[in-house]
């Protein structure tokens, strides 16, 4: 058997177990790599707040996949925001540096001599000046979103409307450096791929995030809706106060709405009635999803893909999402997905698909046609091949 080519992933979360919708885009694209010619190295920069040390966890996945975690405390330190300003540099970003964890970098690519190096997420890139990368290592930025776009959309409907200007700015200039001393820029979504492809042509590619289309037998809680994502991202967030304060009431009594995912603080508790559940951190995200019967998805602002759709459509579910929400996926509305952006729109699709179980299946067959089409696994591991070499 052939010795596997050694790849380094640096991310900026743990990926392995995937709590979230881009640690499951790592997930994804590592396992893909594992499973062909490559041995993978991945270093994982997490926060944790409650410890003020760096902790750091070593896990074997396989024989040829380790990761390793480093434990970061991410809190607000008005000394280094005062400096990130001063300097211009990425307040946001700088967050995820630590010596430490640069010389464990820096140690690992001298032993390894490493073909491929990928950055995920322009977070993991604070690193990229500080390391002594040999030039024959290929470099790749995977850009899970524009993120100066997420602090742009937020900053013009929020009252923090000068700090998230200023974020958007800082991040911004970030993001249209780092291209510049990569190999390539891989997107996960075709809009994405446009603002970068617009700086550099001949660098830039879209690698979509592969699901495999499955047919669930868990039973369905009846007349269930469920939205399912991290709320420390601030869109979701934003998302899911304007669903509860205003679509929630509209929606007729008999629908079970559930809430979940990380970072669901104790004030969500005041939301909570006979039909609305509003649960943490999920166990099993597989079987929670299949035991639903729709999937809504209420954005207003960010970029990149939406992970939860994706997973929902492969699972036959029907999708009900805001058009910011389902951008990057190549939908028909009310054919594969129903698109609403108002509060009267929602409660009434909600309401249509809740009592129309024929629309329901038949929305949900279609989207998973969007998967076998463009986000099956051949698909993005025979792209990836032509990419790369």
């Amino acid at each position: 058997m052939a010795k596997k080519v050694d790849i380094l992933i640096i991310t900026n979360k743990q990926v392995i177990p995937a709590t979230d919708g881009g640690a499951l885009a790592m997930k994804k694209l590592s396992s893909i790599l594992n499973e062909k010619k490559y041995s993978i190295n991945m270093v994982c920069i997490s926060k944790n707040n409650k410890s003020i040390d760096i902790l750091k966890t070593t896990s074997l996945i396989s024989e040829t996949f380790k990761q390793v975690v480093f434990q970061k405390n991410m809190k607000f330190n008005l000394i280094n925001f005062m400096i990130s300003i001063i300097k211009n540099t990425s307040y946001q970003a700088s967050r995820f540096y630590d010596y430490q964890i640069q010389k464990h970098i820096q140690d690992s690519i001298d032993k390894k001599k490493y073909r491929i190096i990928i950055f995920e997420s322009i977070f993991a890139c604070i690193y990229l000046e500080k390391l002594n990368i040999p030039r024959d290592t290929k470099t790749v930025f995977r850009a899970h979103n524009i993120e100066h776009k997420i602090w742009t959309d937020l900053a013009n409907s929020s009252f923090k409307k000068i700090l998230y200007k200023l974020l958007a700015r800082q991040i911004k200039k970030m993001e249209m450096n780092v291209p510049k001393k990569m190999n390539y820029i891989l997107t996960l979504s075709q809009n994405d791929k446009k603002f970068f492809y617009n700086l550099f042509p001949n660098k830039t590619y879209n690698l979509p995030v592969h699901f495999t289309v499955k047919n669930h037998k868990t039973q369905k809680i009846k007349n269930s809706i469920f939205h399912l994502g991290a709320m420390d991202w601030k869109p979701n967030a934003e998302g899911i106060n304007w669903f509860l304060n205003q679509v929630a009431p509209l929606v007729h009594k008999k629908t079970r709405i559930y809430i979940a995912g990380k970072g669901i603080g104790s004030k969500y508790n005041i939301y909570k009635k006979d039909n609305i559940l509003i649960e943490g951190k999920i166990k099993d995200a597989n079987d929670y999803i299949a035991s639903k019967e729709i999937l809504f998805v209420p954005i207003f602002s960010g970029s990149g893909i939406r992970i939860k759709i994706l997973e929902a459509m492969a699972m036959g579910i029907p999708v009900i999402s805001t058009k910011h929400g389902a951008v990057g996926i190549p939908y028909i509305n009310g054919y594969n997905i129903l698109i609403a952006d108002t509060v009267k729109d929602f409660a009434q699709a909600i309401n249509k698909l809740v009592r129309n179980k024929q629309l329901a299946k038949k929305i949900g067959n279609n989207g998973k046609k969007i998967i076998q089409k463009h986000f099956s696994k051949n698909y993005v591991s025979s792209k990836w091949e032509k990419i790369i070499n």
